[in-house]
């Protein structure tokens, strides 16, 4: 129990202190410094999302980038139908993500282990090829939405800002309850869960839809952000990113996603900069060795030295 309340001390400090720090940056005026740090807000909000289904169960999910895709479009289709401020529809991104999720997770969540993996690994690509053979979605070309709001670089900021302070609470919340017990029960052995009384379907799929609804959230605001929607919402590099950030950092933590993601994107980001033709093999290399060396994260590296976390949990 004792180590239980010094783990989440330590990934409250942390995160109020990236919170600290996040809001720093529109306080400056730097464009470029708001739009760097963005960039991290989003990566982070896109690992927490993906961590309650990942992580929380484990149940690798390469699909997760379906339903960002997803509520980016559901923004700009329905803000170039009403031209009306796209914000107005980050509800619907979310609603639109998670009945979607619902209907296709009920009968892929049968399926575990590999099998689903593999399963999902299309998805993105499904959905992409749907997107970009339908009209009202301008094919290929995207839907821009630029002519319909004033872009304002501190509201997109802000808005994301808020959506990892949003999605650290629901996490700590899942933590701390019931229903984060039983998915975690799931991810150790979902046999016993089931044996134990269990719905291990109900809340595989409760966690699948809340995931698929948060990535919709995270999708609209980036395709306000970017004034634009497009077929490039479904890279499934984007979806291996996140889920190596999530895999480095510790999936069902508080601390992993915030570890991982931000690991991946300075670490990745530098590499770009000195290796520009090699930085991916560097860097699926580090992510292999990482995995390997630590399969529960390197955010269990902090708990493994009692006078490390200590220290952090009295600061």
């Amino acid at each position: 129990m004792e180590a239980g309340k010094q783990r989440l001390k330590i990934g409250l400090i942390l995160y109020v202190l990236l919170l600290s720090i996040a809001a720093l940056p529109p306080l400056t005026g730097n464009t470029a410094l708001i739009a760097y740090f963005w960039s991290f807000l989003q990566m982070l909000a896109l690992v927490m999302s993906l961590n309650f289904i990942t992580g929380f169960t484990g149940y690798v999910n390469f699909g997760h980038i379906a339903y960002y895709g997803i509520g980016a479009y559901t923004v700009a289709y329905l803000t170039t139908m009403t031209r009306v401020d796209p914000y107005v529809f980050i509800p619907a991104a979310a609603i639109t993500s998670a009945a979607l999720a619902y209907l296709i997770g009920r009968p892929i969540l049968r399926i575990r282990g590999p099998y689903f993996a593999i399963t999902t690994l299309g998805l993105g690509e499904a959905v992409r090829v749907i997107i970009v053979n339908i009209p009202a979605f301008n094919y290929s070309e995207g839907l821009p939405i630029a002519a319909y709001f004033t872009y304002n670089v501190i509201s997109s900021y802000i808005a994301m800002y808020t959506t990892v302070a949003t999605l650290f609470i629901l996490t700590l919340y899942l933590r701390r309850t019931r229903f984060g017990y039983m998915l975690e029960s799931i991810r150790e052995d979902e046999d016993a869960a089931e044996s134990m009384g269990v719905n291990t379907a109900k809340a595989k799929l409760a966690a699948y839809v809340l995931s698929s609804a948060c990535a919709g959230v995270i999708g609209g605001l980036t395709a306000i952000t970017h004034v634009y929607a497009h077929p490039g919402f479904f890279s499934i590099t984007l979806n291996v990113s996140v889920l190596a950030s999530l895999l480095m950092g510790g999936g069902g933590t508080l601390l992993g996603p915030l570890v991982g993601a931000g690991l991946f994107f300075f670490i990745s980001d530098a590499l770009l900069i000195r290796f520009p033709y090699l930085h991916l093999v560097i860097f699926g290399a580090v992510v292999m060795a990482v995995t390997l060396a630590l399969p529960r994260g390197l955010s269990h590296l902090i708990y493994r030295y009692p006078k490390i976390s200590g220290k952090i949990a009295d600061a």
